[in-house]
């Protein structure tokens, strides 16, 4: 007779379980993401929407040039890319690691620095254009490539071509060669072996890499405002155009939901495709499908195509670095600074030049970038471990985990919109900037915790409980300190976005609270080779924060993926 009341009992207990559990984070996204969201909805369809605030014609020629450019940049992304994860997914060759590596940092450097590194190239100021300067005595830049729709594609390509070389490149080497050998002892040239076997295996990752890449960019923000000079509007400098120097917040409203719906779109569709993917990999043993590079020829053309690749990931960068170091003689004229390597640049990081009242040290940007990342760390952390315990604990949580995983296709300038309408009176407020940033981060840290619990043996926590310790002690003795992995990995990730968040950023910062990427785009900005190099020099330093925390990534990468092999 007791036991249908026992059960009632024990589902009464486990449901506040999982609420007291939630309770943090559905508060966070509620407050923080939803609300924002419909205010910007009230602003659209309000009274306050008038027909002569938003342009439709305006609206209509600003989504087709951001969809024109976003399909020729992702589709310029997948030709340089899946050559590169062809290369890495089947063959063996000297320095894999370290091309990998160092394929994969693009994607990772925030836009600013991306900026900043063509620039550093090909910029006016650039190298390329100060040698070629000095060799014809030119008064004026030889090459000009910014704010020209080619430097947004190669900067699009630049950015995202890592991510088809993982995606397709993992799915690749997954792939069981004696598909292909079969077809090719059937008589199947390589063309078509690959055309009738392999593509129709791989299409379905491909599709996703592309949705992503689409995705990323058409929802570019940094780089068409900083490359594009202003030139080209994409529906995120134009929600910013709209929002902050126009002030009419009905236009930049109703475009920020038509872009939501388009995104909101291709997440799902890139969900559906990733459903099909699931089924696509044959478990092989580690390295049984790579071999060596064999026959001149093979040698030729891969040799060739990684010292291309290589040229065009790797330049941008040691520009960037080298730049702001180096003083050429025409600007040291100008700003009075001996010519050749220094450190002059780092060193005005420091000074107040012009003795202005409202001036505010580049340093102080750094510091306001780090603790901002700190926060930003702690809070998507603690959020992530909550939503995901509930998930272990309780299944059926993990159907509403897409209410936290919204924000991956919300652009930050929609975001930082939405805390414009909505946040008025605390805009001046720091946490403000913090959540902005660890929304944008949650769905990040959500997918790095989750190998460290998945890592951490069920008989463990099964144990504790028959020694008579509760959920909640059991998880702080048991799990906790295993977990330390998955949670410092997912700090440095989210500490790592939010350094280089620039588009809610460049609404919600205040001019005497800038962050990093605010004061690089500050200095590249203003006239003058003394502010150029400022900004080289800011860059540099925001670049450098960026790979330690690749690398620290590895390190726990590494840490979590031995955990899992023991178990």
């Amino acid at each position: 007779m007791n036991k249908p009341r026992n059960l009632n009992i024990s589902s009464t207990l486990s449901l506040l379980q999982v609420v007291a559990l939630l309770a943090i984070p559905l508060g966070f996204v509620l407050q923080f993401y939803y609300y924002p969201l419909s205010e910007i909805f009230r602003v659209s369809f309000g009274k306050f929407s008038t027909a002569g605030a938003i342009d439709r014609q305006r609206i209509l020629s600003v989504f087709r040039f951001t969809a024109f450019q976003a399909f020729l940049s992702t589709a310029l992304t997948l030709l340089f890319g899946l050559p590169a994860a062809y290369i890495f997914a089947r063959y063996r060759f000297f320095g894999k690691r370290f091309l990998n590596a160092l394929f994969s940092i693009p994607f990772i450097l925030p836009t600013i620095v991306t900026a900043a590194a063509f620039n550093a190239l090909i910029g006016p100021k650039g190298w390329v254009n100060q040698i070629l300067m000095q060799w014809s005595g030119a008064a004026v830049p030889p090459i000009r490539a910014m704010n020209t729709l080619q430097i947004i594609i190669v900067a699009h390509v630049f950015y995202n071509i890592s991510v088809v070389i993982r995606m397709v490149g993992t799915a690749w080497a997954g792939l069981d060669t004696r598909y292909e050998e079969a077809a090719r002892v059937l008589g199947a040239s390589g063309f078509r072996s690959f055309r009738t076997v392999i593509f129709p295996l791989l299409r379905p990752t491909i599709q996703s890499a592309s949705l992503i890449v689409f995705l990323f960019d058409f929802t570019s923000y940094g780089v068409v405002l900083l490359l594009g000079g202003g030139a080209f509007r994409t529906v995120e400098v134009e929600i910013a155009q709209q929002a902050l120097l126009l002030l009419n917040l009905p236009m930049a409203s109703t475009l920020s939901i038509l872009q939501l719906i388009v995104t909101a779109g291709i997440t799902l569709l890139d969900q559906r495709t990733g459903k099909t993917i699931s089924g696509l990999r044959i478990p092989r043993v580690q390295g049984e499908n790579l071999r060596r590079v064999r026959g001149f020829a093979a040698r030729i053309w891969i040799g060739l195509y990684l010292i291309l690749l290589t040229v065009f990931l790797g330049f941008p960068l040691l520009a960037l670095a080298v730049r702001s170091l180096y003083v050429f003689p025409a600007e040291a004229k100008r700003i009075g600074i001996e010519s050749g390597w220094t450190l002059a640049f780092f060193k005005q990081l420091f000074i107040n030049d012009r003795r202005s009242f409202f001036y505010v040290p580049p340093m102080k940007a750094l510091w306001n970038s780090i603790l901002t990342g700190i926060a930003t760390g702690s809070v998507a952390s603690l959020v992530s471990v909550l939503i995901v315990f509930a998930e272990t604990r309780h299944a059926w949580t993990k159907k509403i985990e897409w209410i936290f995983m919204l924000s991956i296709g919300t652009s930050a300038v929609t975001l930082g919109l939405g805390y414009l309408v909505t946040f008025r009176a605390q805009l001046r407020s720091p946490a403000l900037i913090v959540a902005a940033h660890a929304l944008i981060a949650l769905p990040f840290a959500i997918r790095s915790i989750k190998p460290a619990f998945a890592a951490i043996p069920p008989t463990l926590r099964q144990s504790a409980a028959v020694l008579g310790a509760n959920p909640l002690k059991a998880f702080r003795a048991v799990e906790l300190p295993l977990l330390k992995n998955g949670i410092l990995n997912s700090f440095i990730f989210s500490m790592t976005i939010s350094l280089g968040e620039f588009g809610a950023s460049s609404f919600l910062t205040t001019p005497e609270r800038p962050t990093l990427p605010i004061a690089i785009y500050r200095y590249l900005g203003q006239p003058g080779p003394k502010n150029f190099g400022q900004a080289m020099a800011l860059s540099t330093i925001l670049l450098s924060l960026c790979l330690l925390s690749i690398w620290a990534l590895d390190q726990t990468d590494k840490e979590i993926s031995a955990q899992l092999r023991e178990q």
